[in-house]
């Protein structure tokens, strides 16, 4: 076994990425790291699958690099899936994060497709370092410059994990070894373009470094990464899910008061990790969480949007939610509405107007539509959102019910329940809007006036 060999077994038992014989899906775009991953975890003895994506970004280039692969795999009796972006990339800004996104989503799709459970790709020590400063540079904590873990899932609760059995070889060694074992590969040339900041940083900035700190320096920039990843994986992450457990609130929000306790620095790892779990496919960060924690100190009602996910203040929790969920415009959490007038909530407008005699049949437009008899429905009405620990008796029940456990019973799930709002007379609730009026403010045989209240939904707002 040559020694470069040796080197990727041993790194592969000392982090158990993977065993002889295991299949693993590999990642192969062609070029000199991802040939000799597939070419060394052949040889270890792993029944490798191979997956290629062809975006498509560099006309030709990518129809050869995509021959390239299909030969290289075909002559070795690699099994090889392929597939492509036919879509249309965003600007150049993006494009890169872009085919990141729709490469990893391929490798997991795959990777289920066949029973495979990991997924290696080539980066090395070099990436390392040069991921480590990139997230320096833009400002990142702890797990950015952590750099890229051996392991981890390649979407947040799947099954398939990433691993990188190269991380700790450099680039060097790897081209060494190719040249070594005749193995031929294809060169990206888009890797060394300056527009791309990896690009810049791998032709112009590191070399300028390693010119004035000598050739370790990029080794000792990995190290530091791998220092700084044992903290945040034995340490930071455990207080972390303490305080986040702490903190959880009901269906997808924080509670105001937890968060409040903690230090500043977990406050803030705290939002961060809520925007993972509810805002996929948003980018959380410290400047993120920062304006979440702003709303700590404005009014209840104020909301931020990231991505599909809207967050707000109700008055003592923090509150994510899918942007299509109910929460629509800018809207006190407490409002009163008087005899004529008509209200925005979540999810709708809610009219009212104070009657005569009331209509022969009072439960025609039910649950939208409702009659209160007036005695008990005094003007102004408050309208809110309900809280924990709200009560009211149902229409058609004797005994006061939680609120909370009137929704449960009634099966909504926890996204639409941050979209319920009551509708309250002296401190009475009259009406769970849109489910249930109070058996207290139901029209009686001796009603002389009620009150018309009719909720009208949004097209886009959620069936309740």
């Amino acid at each position: 076994m040559d020694s470069f060999e040796r080197r990727i077994d041993a790194f592969l038992r000392r982090h158990a990425l993977l065993e002889t014989g295991e299949p693993v899906a590999i990642g192969l775009s062609g070029g000199v790291d991802s040939i000799v991953l597939a070419s060394v975890l052949a040889t270890l003895g792993m029944s490798v699958r191979a997956v290629h994506v062809n975006y498509r970004l560099r006309g030709d280039a990518s129809d050869e690099d995509e021959a390239f692969v299909r030969t290289w795999c075909g002559e070795r009796g690699i099994d090889l899936v392929v597939r492509s972006f036919d879509g249309e990339w965003p600007s150049d800004a993006s494009v890169q994060q872009a085919a990141r996104d729709f490469r990893y989503a391929v490798f997991e799709e795959v990777a289920l497709a066949i029973s495979c459970g990991k997924v290696a790709v080539g980066h090395h020590r070099d990436d390392q370092a040069e991921t480590v400063l990139l997230n320096l540079f833009r400002g990142a904590g702890p797990e950015g410059l952590a750099g890229m873990p051996v392991r981890r899932e390649i979407s947040p609760g799947s099954s398939v994990r990433v691993v990188r059995p190269l991380l700790a070889e450099r680039r060097r060694d790897i081209a060494a070894y190719a040249r070594a074992q005749g193995l031929t590969w294809r060169e990206d040339a888009s890797n060394t373009i300056p527009k791309y900041r990896r690009g810049a940083l791998r032709e112009r900035i590191l070399p300028l470094i390693e010119q004035h700190f000598g050739e370790a320096v990029v080794e000792n920039i990995a190290r530091s990464g791998s220092l700084v990843r044992e903290y945040v994986d034995e340490v930071l992450r455990d207080e972390l899910e303490t305080c986040f457990d702490a903190a959880l609130a009901e269906g997808g929000a924080v509670n105001e008061a937890a968060v409040r306790a903690l230090p500043p620095v977990l406050r803030r790892r705290v939002f961060i990790e809520a925007l993972r779990r509810w805002a996929p496919g948003f980018e959380a960060d410290a400047r993120a969480a920062g304006r979440i924690e702003d709303l700590l100190e404005r009014q209840p009602g104020r909301r931020l949007v990231f991505g599909d996910t809207v967050v707000w203040r109700e008055r003592d929790r923090i509150v994510f939610a899918p942007s299509g969920s109910g929460f629509s415009g800018e809207f006190a959490p407490a409002c009163h509405l008087d005899e004529e007038g008509t209200l925005e909530i979540p999810g709708g407008y809610l009219h009212v107007e104070r009657l005569g005699a009331p209509p022969g049949d009072v439960t025609a437009g039910a649950p939208d539509e409702v009659y209160l008899d007036a005695r008990t429905a005094r003007f102004p009405l408050l309208v809110r959102p309900w809280a924990a620990g709200d009560r009211f008796v149902p229409l058609g029940m004797r005994r006061g019910k939680k609120i909370s456990d009137f929704l449960t019973d009634e099966h909504m799930p926890p996204h639409q329940k941050r979209a319920v709002h009551v509708v309250e007379s002296e401190g009475r609730i009259v009406w769970v809007l849109p489910l249930r009026i109070s058996e207290e403010a139901r029209v009686r045989e001796d009603s002389s006036e009620v009150v018309r209240l009719r909720f009208t939904r949004n097209r886009e707002s959620s069936n309740l």
